[in-house]
């Protein structure tokens, strides 16, 4: 997407299949040629969804004010930049989402800003409120950094972001006043992590003793479905990642996990929260195998919630809930397709699937209360789950998730059993493999209680949050299969129980009605 400020809307385009028609054809003949083979066997060529390509060269707008998102994860479109001041700008449109959303998703947003040096700017986002979840934008802040793609890199929150009618007129929008300290800025709407970051972190994984890189299989743009596997325990853990590509934060969460891993050492005398005697205890006893990126198609092209072919992988896991709908298929999610067959090899005694959540500002997990196996043992594991979680970060809270609680406070409140949709992924695994599991969702905004108000929720501290899962599934893996529970556990489900019993958990509230089961 070669946006110039100010132009974009008079860019003159060409279909991709009319300028790749010739180009296929020559490319197959030189093919051809440098091997020295007989055939004729054309390849298959791979191509960006949102592929457009100018005619027309176009200057910058009288401000000299360069906008792009022609890069990894980069989404933004440029209605008008001529005035500093006043700069119109646009999310673009995912791939329809057939059989299940039936939608056009978007939200994502990650662009660069040059030329604007010491210049006052005012950014409007003006189709904000046809997004994907417009009431999410109350109370966000936009994520802006200097140096995007450096090691740690820092990004911090524009205070002065807010989500109202422009003068006060039409369709709110999202906008924000901003001067820049330097010649480049750019601005998500969460920090993102690139696919260099990805692949930097499976050699890292690759290269390491302890672990063991997998491809499971390809997505429909030709691009790898990694997995790592870690240690050689009895118990099955499974962790997948970013099923919703724009929800960066969970391979963040990831990269925390699977570094905190790496370093485990049994003759460790390092203490701590995911400390490299934890680490080797959780190897001793599980083997752990995590998907950190379950969508780099839908990540690399900018997109909230689907793949490449406009799928919502979670809502993919089984067929039967979306009339005419199968899923998941090679056709449309190959993603899931994989990492299923993969579970079905190896079996799964914990399960946990990390998103981020737009709207709840804090981390949470979304149980699976609504399913069809749902009894006393995944209670009293669910609850054990949580406790486990409380005791390794300040940074998590029971009450406040999905379900049928007031919105304004987002109260949890069970689902009946028999109601969860199985087509999401923590209900169709949980179900599945009679296991305990959850959907684990962290905020683009901040927590509550621990609120950072210069940064948010933050690389930084969703790794730190992934760091801790060391120690808090280290809890869970003497429980996960056997029942009744240790004399250990009930103390421990009993002490949460009573440290709780104000927070209004889900796991107090009788199952009424229906509701999402925990959907992201």
């Amino acid at each position: 997407r070669p946006w110039v400020a100010g132009r974009s809307t008079e860019m003159d385009r060409v279909t991709v299949s009319s300028l790749v028609a010739g180009g296929v054809s020559l490319l197959s003949v030189m093919q051809v040629f440098r091997r020295g083979q007989g055939s004729t066997k054309l390849r298959r060529v791979s191509l960006p969804s949102r592929a457009a390509v100018s005619c027309i060269a176009r200057s910058l707008p009288s401000s000299r004010i360069a906008i792009s998102s022609s890069f990894d994860s980069g989404n933004i479109k440029v209605v008008s930049a001529e005035d500093a001041k006043d700069i119109q700008l646009e999310i673009e449109k995912e791939p329809f989402t057939h059989g299940t959303d039936k939608k056009h998703h978007f939200q994502w947003f990650y662009f660069r800003v040059s030329n604007a040096k010491g210049q006052p700017c005012t950014f409007r986002i003006t189709n904000a409120h046809e997004a994907s979840y417009p009431e999410a934008w109350d109370g966000y802040k936009v994520a802006y950094s200097y140096n995007p793609s450096q090691e740690e890199p820092i990004w911090q929150r524009i205070d002065n972001t807010k989500y109202t009618p422009h003068k006060g007129f039409g369709p709110k929008e999202l906008s924000w006043d901003f001067t820049p300290d330097r010649e480049s800025v750019w601005f998500a709407y969460f920090a993102p992590y690139s696919y260099e970051r990805h692949q930097s972190l499976i050699a890292k994984a690759a290269a390491s003793p302890k672990a063991e890189a997998q491809v499971l299989g390809y997505t429909l743009q030709g691009r790898p479905i990694d997995m790592i596997k870690l240690g050689s325990g009895e118990k099955k853990v499974w962790i997948i990642c970013r099923q919703h590509p724009g929800e960066s934060m969970a391979e963040w969460w990831a990269q925390g996990f699977i570094t905190s891993l790496l370093t485990a050492n049994a003759e460790s005398k390092e203490g701590g929260v995911g400390s490299p005697k934890s680490a080797a205890k959780l190897l001793e006893g599980a083997t752990v195998y995590i998907v950190p990126n379950m969508n780099p198609d839908g990540s690399i092209n900018g997109h909230l919630r689907t793949n490449a072919a406009g799928a919502n992988l979670n809502r993919e896991w089984c067929t039967g809930w979306y009339e005419g709908y199968d899923a998941p298929t090679l056709k449309r999610s190959p993603e899931v397709h994989a990492v299923l067959k993969e579970m079905k090899s190896t079996g799964v005694d914990c399960f946990l699937d990390v998103h981020g959540d737009e709207e709840i500002p804090d981390n949470f997990f979304a149980g699976q209360q609504g399913v069809p196996k749902w009894n006393q043992r995944h209670e009293d594991l669910f609850v054990l789950l949580n406790w486990a979680v409380m005791q390794s970060t300040e940074d998590w809270q029971v009450g406040k998730g999905y379900g049928l609680g007031a919105e304004d406070d987002f109260k949890c409140i069970n689902s009946a059993k028999g109601t969860a949709l199985l087509a999401v992924a923590s209900n169709y695994v949980c179900n599945e493999f009679d296991c305990t599991g959850a959907t684990l969702e962290m905020p683009f905004k901040d927590t509550t209680e621990t609120a950072d108000r210069k940064h948010g929720w933050s690389p930084a501290r969703a790794q730190a949050l992934g760091a801790s899962f060391v120690d808090a599934i280290l809890k869970m893996i003497p429980h996960l299969r056997g029942y009744p529970l240790s004399a250990e556990a009930k103390d421990m489900i009993k002490a949460c129980k009573e440290a709780t019993k104000d927070k209004g958990t889900d796991w107090f509230v009788e199952p009424v009605g229906k509701s999402s089961g925990g959907i992201s």
